[in-house]
């Protein structure tokens, strides 16, 4: 059976993935800065050795992703950095694999800074003892975790403690940011465990944050999370 050149961007996802994620990170990185045009079709084709529908399959999902937009008779533009969607789990994975921008650290801290406090307090309101299971799981491993002298795992079970903490929100726009943010909540503590001068120095403020929830202190448990996330802001150095 003879296989048409241009279908390779089903038959090779990995191919096709690769392409995306190597034109992303060349905007991410300015190597394209805001404004600039992709390379010509015929160029990029030629160095990237892929098929020209290939390459177009590539650029719309750098378009879903907010990197650049087609504008006829003028080419594939790169878009201002405030409309790429940075929340986009490849987008944001593959932030992480370059030099990571003090900008976005400390947005995304601002942004646990507002939502996990007011997660805390509905915690402390809402969650059954059922809800707290994953949260005192996570808790648990992230104690094992520091004790092994495993930071790996216990920047895992952090992740997993504050996925957990928006479920138990009871709040469904904040059990739907446990998944759509996450990645963005994952940069965020990958950098903090990684810049802390102590890994693991803060599991006594997660734990304080669990007892507060368990005691039904709706306020405490607020202030207890903003706490912990001062401590990462002083980790980052920001």
């Amino acid at each position: 059976m003879t296989i048409d050149p241009d279908a390779r961007t089903l038959i090779k996802p990995r191919v096709h993935k690769h392409v995306v994620k190597t034109l992303a990170q060349r905007i991410l990185r300015e190597d394209l800065k805001p404004g600039a045009l992709l390379p010509p079709e015929a160029d990029l084709c030629e160095e990237l050795k892929i098929s020209r529908s290939a390459l177009r399959e590539a650029v719309k999902v750098l378009g879903n992703m907010g990197l650049v937009s087609t504008r006829p008779r003028t080419g594939t533009v790169v878009r201002n950095r405030e409309d790429w969607n940075l929340l986009d789990q490849d987008l944001l994975a593959w932030s992480m694999e370059i030099a990571p921008s003090p900008e976005l650290v400390l947005s995304l801290i601002e942004a646990r800074q507002a939502i996990e406090p007011a997660a805390a307090r509905l915690a402390a309101l809402r969650a059954s003892a059922a809800e707290l299971v994953p949260l005192e799981d996570a808790y648990k491993r992230m104690s094992e975790a520091k004790a092994r002298q495993d930071f790996n795992a216990f920047n895992r079970a952090d992740i997993d403690f504050h996925t957990a903490l928006l479920r138990a929100s009871g709040n469904i726009v904040f059990q739907q940011l446990s998944n759509t943010i996450g990645a963005a909540l994952a940069y965020s503590f990958r950098m903090t465990v990684e810049r802390a001068r102590e890994p693991g120095a803060s599991l006594p403020n997660h734990g304080e944050v669990i007892e507060r929830i368990r005691q039904r202190d709706s306020e405490g448990a607020a202030a207890s999370m903003a706490r912990l996330l001062r401590i990462a802001v002083i980790d980052l150095g920001l």
